[in-house]
């Protein structure tokens, strides 16, 4: 604290013209930080809010100049916002809010969106009132969504392969063991022909049915890779996985519009999932959603998650056009969409997860408008661990 400097009540003696008792109780009350400084940069008023912080009480920073909570680079830029305002009597900052970096007693940094006012009349110097708002939170949940979105990217692509490679192994066996029966039956008519077979197609036959069967291993092989699919399962509350996705699968402009609600039950049991794959079926889910209400004049979708003696359950309902019954039977098989430009992989994807959780995933038949999916998960058993 520099001499002379006025005692730790938070407002500097020189600015008694501010009212300061009241503006005292008005300014704590605050929940972000709030700091007024004369055009030189002195610190004329320091509220609790920033004490919070930035760590130094206010009897550190009265009285100082405001550089005492910034960076290095961010006292330069002050230092040219000064100068230029003394020079051109306007400071550009005014009026406009700006990411800056602030400086903690103990010297660590933190993200701050910073807001200046100016307070002026015929009488008086200019003052600048600073409202600082902290971004730690808000960044750190934008980062956490960053990291969850890629992860759920990295997931998404695994799954469509292992879920292609499934689906074609499955397709692929049929004609390979046809063409395989095929050949053969043409040796065998060959045979019992009596003429004359060239020794090259008996050897081109024969080579026909060997790659045939070879294909039909590496299918199988296939088949059984991505079959194994091993997850990495956790205790979760299916509440905050569910929330945790619905922000990520609403972000941006795409969910403009829709009404969305969430109705999650109160003290949801546990469950034993892995949290990426089971957000991953949240995610499809409430995507196809957004996709289906394109056209709908009031859309709407609700995530609810249901609690049950052995289970838990979650629902995704939208009241967009529904799914028509001869789809709804087949809407979980590869390859069936109901958009004109899907591949229809990704229902047949969220099954699988859910099988492989031990649950179930279906539509629910009967709604008169929209569609509603449904699948559950077991509850963590304390006792089997």
């Amino acid at each position: 604290m520099v001499k002379g400097s006025p005692p730790a009540t938070g407002v500097s003696e020189s600015s008694s013209a501010l009212g300061v008792d009241k503006l005292r109780r008005v300014v704590d009350a605050a929940l972000d930080g709030m700091v007024v400084i004369d055009s030189s940069g002195t610190v004329l008023l320091y509220n609790a809010a920033c004490e919070r912080l930035f760590g130094y009480s206010a009897e550190e920073v009265l009285g100082n100049n405001v550089n005492l909570l910034m960076t290095p680079r961010d006292r330069r830029n002050h230092d040219t916002y000064i100068r230029n305002y003394l020079r051109t009597g306007r400071a550009k900052v005014i009026g406009k809010g700006r990411d800056v970096t602030g400086r903690r007693k103990d010297g660590a940094t933190f993200p701050i969106r910073l807001s200046v006012g100016e307070l002026r009349d015929d009488a008086d110097a200019p003052l600048f009132v600073g409202t600082l708002h902290d971004l730690t939170e808000t960044l750190g949940a934008r980062a956490r969504i960053e990291e969850l979105r890629s992860e759920l990217m990295r997931v998404a692509r695994a799954n469509i392969v292992g879920e292609m490679g499934s689906a074609l192994a499955h397709e692929l066996t049929q004609p390979l063991s046809a063409i395989v029966g095929f050949v053969e039956a043409s040796a065998a008519l060959l045979d019992q022909g009596g003429g004359e077979v060239p020794e090259k197609v008996r050897e081109h036959m024969e080579q026909a049915v060997v790659q045939s069967l070879r294909a039909g291993d590496v299918v199988r092989l296939l088949r059984e890779f991505t079959a194994r699919g091993e997850t990495e399962r956790s205790v979760n509350d299916i509440n905050v996985v569910v929330e945790e996705t619905f922000r990520l699968a609403t972000l941006g402009t795409a969910a403009d519009g829709i009404d969305v609600k969430l109705d999650l039950a109160a003290d949801l049991p546990p469950a034993l999932i892995d949290q990426v794959q089971i957000q991953q079926v949240v995610l499809n889910l409430v995507r196809n959603s957004i996709d289906a209400l394109s056209d709908s004049e009031v859309p709407a979708i609700t995530l609810e998650t249901v609690a049950g003696r052995e289970r838990v359950e979650v629902v995704v309902r939208d009241n967009g056009p529904g799914i028509s019954p001869d789809v709804r039977e087949r809407v979980f098989e590869p390859f069936v969409s109901t958009k004109p430009d899907g591949i229809g992989i990704g229902l047949s994807i969220c099954r699988t997860i859910i099988e492989a959780h031990g649950g179930r995933i279906e539509v629910e038949a009967g709604t008169e408008c929209g569609a509603a999916f449904r699948f559950s998960v077991p509850v963590f058993d304390e006792s089997t661990g």
